[in-house]
């Protein structure tokens, strides 16, 4: 058997690589938040900076973007795309924002739901074109921009989460 044939056999298939990522991204951010006392989940503390309530419900609505875009069932409200869609800014309106816990829970569970999703289409819809997205000109395929949606994006964003805890006087919250 050559290197090749080796790394091929044992490849991860495309699907379960972006499943296992976004579950792992479910992961931090409960850890992140965990410790975050609910009265101060939407407070920015004069700064500009995103609070956790609105990191939660956008990354939230876009692993549900992610779920519509390759053909999934719609999980999306209204309501969302005001609130937390493209080009949406974080308000300093705690009254906006769902809860502490139902922030946390909407995002696992979005993102678990996602993983799911993803993990029981396979690698075929995620290789279909991304022309016709809002990212085309930046990934080729749906799996391009459901990579970046549900592990990228959260990400970058989780990570405005350990800064806004350092602007609230908190520690780490890393501890795996």
């Amino acid at each position: 058997m050559t290197d090749e044939q080796q790394l091929t056999d044992q490849a991860i298939p495309t699907a379960t690589a972006i499943a296992d990522a976004a579950r792992f991204m479910a992961q931090l951010s409960g850890l992140l938040t965990r410790d975050i006392d609910p009265d101060r989940f939407a407070d920015r503390f004069g700064t500009s900076i995103n609070h956790p309530a609105f990191v939660m419900g956008h990354c939230g609505y876009f692993a549900g973007y992610c779920i519509e875009m390759l053909d999934g069932p719609r999980v999306l409200e209204s309501r969302d795309s005001e609130l937390y869609g493209l080009g949406s800014k974080c308000l300093d309106e705690p009254s906006r924002y769902p809860d502490k816990d139902a922030a946390v829970n909407a995002l696992v569970d979005r993102l678990h739901q996602a993983a799911e999703f993803i993990e029981t289409g396979g690698d075929q819809p995620l290789a279909r074109s991304s022309e016709g997205t809002f990212f085309a000109e930046k990934f080729s395929t749906l799996g391009g921009i459901a990579n970046f949606m549900l592990v990228g994006h959260v990400g970058y964003h989780i990570g405005q989460i350990s800064a806004w805890r350092r602007v609230a006087g908190m520690g780490s919250a890393m501890s795996f």
